[in-house]
């Protein structure tokens, strides 16, 4: 009897063990608010750059960054169509009558200046990302080549074909080639916008003439350039006052 009651006694006590063990983890564990539309990139070390690109890609090192969100998808015209709206901004040069073409809702917004990127991403309450956040959210923690891993997959992103230039699709449309925590279309489909200069980075000695604060960074790729541009380390610049047919953006909070 002695030795029935010292079992039950011990079950017990493994049994609050537990629940006071399952409670704490649940107390210590971080909450992650969930925000529409935006995916949540965690706080950590990664690793950017590369060592077989570009000098001014050069080189790969670790970089550790704040947790942040980041838009799933680039801002399509739909969207920037309702800030036009409330704000009285001019629309993209490409639009006919202040607004785009039927059915081209889900395009992503494009021939938007750095500023223009810049201004509604204050009006809707966001920001825009630094490279270092871009590359991040679309290459993960390990340093992969694309935001699916180091395999090229054409299914997986919408690139320029062998032959012309292709075109913009709705985003979205390759869920298949989304990052580690679903970011998806970042790698072409169109440029985007970042809010850093082009400078070289840290243990970057290489000059280029083109360095100082007069072009900002855009990443990415799009459907005018092969898959090599698209891949998540390669870098480009662009006169922040400057549009493109093949340029847009997404926000950050």
């Amino acid at each position: 009897m002695k030795k029935i009651t010292a079992v039950l006694l011990l079950l017990c006590l493994a049994a609050v063990s537990g629940i006071c063990a399952d409670k704490k983890a649940k107390t210590e564990a971080p909450q992650v608010q969930q925000i529409l539309g935006m995916v949540y990139i965690p706080a950590g070390e990664f690793l950017m750059g590369t060592e077989e690109g570009f000098e001014y890609e050069y080189p790969l090192r670790k970089v550790v960054l704040q947790g942040f969100y980041i838009d799933k998808y680039e801002i399509t015209n739909s969207q920037y169509k309702r800030f036009i709206e409330s704000t009285d901004t001019t629309p993209p040069s490409h639009w006919k009558n202040n607004t785009y073409s039927k059915g081209e809702d889900n395009l992503p917004v494009t021939n938007v200046s750095y500023y223009d990127a810049l201004a509604y991403a204050k009006w809707a309450g966001k920001r825009i990302p630094t490279e270092e956040e871009w590359e991040r959210a679309a290459r993960g923690t390990g340093g992969s080549y694309y935001p699916w891993g180091n395999t090229w997959d054409k299914n997986n992103a919408n690139v320029r074909p062998m032959f012309g230039f292709g075109k913009a699709k709705n985003v979205g449309s390759f869920p298949e080639g989304a990052s580690v925590e679903g970011a998806c279309d970042m790698c072409g489909n169109v440029w985007e916008w970042t809010t850093s200069w082009f400078l070289p980075y840290s243990g970057n000695t290489k000059p280029d003439p083109n360095y100082g604060e007069k072009y900002k960074i855009i990443r990415g790729g799009s459907y005018r350039q092969s898959e090599v541009i698209a891949q998540t380390m390669r870098r480009d610049y662009l006169d922040p006052n400057s549009t493109r047919i093949d340029v847009g953006f997404r926000c950050v909070k």
